[in-house]
């Protein structure tokens, strides 16, 4: 981070609560503000919650930002927010949240994981098998990729895209090994409540997803 920037977050900060709650309120406040902002297509607006949840991570985390995302101590600034934001698992995060949800395409599906890009604006995105003995976009059953936030999309439907993309290039079953190692895992436990889908539809998505997607 510039110094002009942690300047900004330094100054925009001294205006907060001083109360962690209330901090923590300002970082929700600010994810659905960027929201907005981003389906809406206002730059402006996305710029000025981002860098309000940026200045609340600052004084979450004691005035400096080293450090606010080290995942092994609980009490950073970034990991509090972060916790705080988190999306409900199974439901699509928002812009600026972390969490994981199931998408199906062509039949095949994934459950994707979102966090923090490294970057304002920027996500990653954790691609994981769902059915081991169904084609991924991967031998290993796990793939990640880094994207920005994207303007008058939602985070599903541009980890969809990204995933179909994926598909249509790299399409093939896993390794055997890392089929048995993906058999043996335990799902998460919001997955596994989720019925597999039937053969038959399975199969028919999946027809029906090669001719949408030209795999």
């Amino acid at each position: 981070m510039t110094k002009e920037r942690n300047d900004k977050a330094a100054a925009l900060a001294a205006t907060l609560p001083e109360d962690r709650g209330a901090l923590l309120d300002v970082t929700a406040e600010a994810v659905a503000a960027q929201r907005v902002a981003v389906l809406a297509y206002d730059d402006d607006a996305a710029e000025a919650a981002a860098a309000r949840y940026e200045a609340a991570v600052l004084k979450l985390n004691g005035g400096d930002f080293f450090g606010c995302m080290d995942r092994c101590n609980p009490d950073a600034g970034g990991i509090l927010a972060d916790q705080h934001c988190r999306a409900e698992p199974c439901t699509v995060p928002m812009w600026g949240q972390s969490g994981e949800f199931l998408i199906t395409v062509a039949g095949i599906r994934c459950m994707v994981e979102i966090g923090d890009g490294f970057g304002r604006f920027r996500v990653s995105m954790h691609f994981h098998v769902v059915d081991h003995d169904a084609p991924f976009i991967s031998e290993t059953g796990f793939r990640s990729h880094f994207d920005t936030v994207q303007g008058g999309r939602t985070v599903d439907e541009v980890a969809t895209a990204v995933f179909a993309g994926y598909l249509a290039k790299e399409r093939r079953p896993l390794a055997p090994e890392y089929r048995q190692r993906r058999a043996n895992e335990a799902p998460r436990a919001w997955l596994a409540t989720l019925a597999a889908p039937d053969a038959a539809a399975l199969a028919y998505e999946d027809t029906a997803g090669q001719m949408a997607f030209g795999f």
